[in-house]
């Protein structure tokens, strides 16, 4: 660019970095920010660092979040981390030089670098953009495992939503082409998550039921997801000792009082089941998270202590609600 091409596109481009005190995350946001600032060919200086009650770190360009939405919400540790190839692109879009391809949404997360947003925060939203007859399906579903603790078959679906006819079928490989559920290559339900058919090292057991959840923040959210008290069984993989989670009126008790989650997924692309379900976990301790992670250089892990696991597991499934109708509210 020239010196007068550099100075019109600074008047273009408002770039805010936010975090809240003491973010582990910072560092690194601010390391990606700076290089893409440097591959556009931008200065330092349009940038104004932020911090305060909002997701963290986040980065917006010109008011718009480089990860999607407009950077508002409450004081959380974000796990979608602003990725180099996301603040390019919009950087690039601020300053004409190019369309912001990859702010465009993707049908698979890149965890590549970071866990990233594997686990899919944006679950609800992708529920609530179903058409009627898959969110039906989807509710059917969820419903079921509410009510049973197993896995619905076919004929259960169908009476679920009153559908003799349904292709069940089709509707689970739709469902599954947001991640809402996972089919195995027969057409099984493998996941409906937060709940599993199969079990796992989750078992959370609320009224006179009995669930397996995917992972340790499904395990976390599904209480919350429910409207109920639920009592959570776990296990540390390195330790192999149980961890224990009490939800009661909202608030989470743990024991041991120590215990943190871990939150990694592989560095590669697809399903939950298949990046993340397996590798999210309870630990009974920061040092045996630590010396699990250790072991595991093949995965990209964030260690979230309690409050963060419930906070991000009451964010991805209580809002699942509402898309149940009073129907609903009395099966479950």
């Amino acid at each position: 660019m020239t010196a007068a091409a550099d100075r019109a596109a600074e008047d273009r481009v408002a770039v805010e970095l936010r975090s809240v005190p003491g973010c582990p995350n910072l560092a690194p946001a601010r390391h990606e920010l700076r290089a893409a600032l440097a591959d556009v060919g931008l200065p330092i200086t349009v940038v104004t660092e932020v911090v305060g009650d909002y997701p963290s770190p986040s980065i917006l360009v010109n008011g718009v979040d480089v990860m999607g939405g407009i950077g508002d919400g409450s004081a959380a540790c974000r796990l979608d981390l602003p990725s180099g190839e996301r603040i390019r692109a919009a950087l690039r879009q601020a300053i004409g030089a190019g369309p912001a391809t990859a702010v465009m949404e993707q049908s698979w997360v890149d965890c590549r670098a970071q866990p990233g947003n594997a686990i899919r925060t944006d679950r609800p939203r992708r529920a609530e953009q179903l058409p009627d007859s898959l969110q039906q399906v989807h509710r059917a579903i969820l419903r079921h495992f509410a009510a049973t603790g197993t896995a619905p078959t076919d004929a259960d679906i169908r009476a679920g939503i009153g559908a003799a006819d349904l292709d069940t079928a089709k509707a689970l490989r739709e469902l599954a082409r947001d991640d809402l559920v996972a089919v195995d290559s027969a057409g099984r339900l493998v996941a409906a998550y937060p709940f599993s058919p199969a079990p796992t090292p989750h078992r959370v057991s609320f009224r006179d039921v009995e669930v397996f959840a995917m992972c340790a923040i499904d395990a976390l959210g599904l209480p919350f997801k429910l409207g109920t008290d639920a009592a959570i069984a776990s296990v540390d993989p390195h330790t192999g000792q149980s961890v224990r989670v009490a939800i009661t009126n909202g608030a989470a008790t743990f024991r041991p009082t120590e215990a943190v989650i871990v939150y990694a997924a592989t560095r590669d692309t697809g399903r939950s089941v298949d990046t993340c379900c397996s590798t999210v976990n309870f630990f009974t301790s920061a040092s045996s998270a630590q010396a699990w992670i250790n072991a595991h250089p093949n995965l990209a892990a964030t260690v979230l202590d309690r409050d963060q696991a419930v906070t991000l597991g009451r964010d991805i499934f209580e809002p699942l609600l509402a898309c149940h109708t009073a129907l609903d509210h009395r099966l479950i």
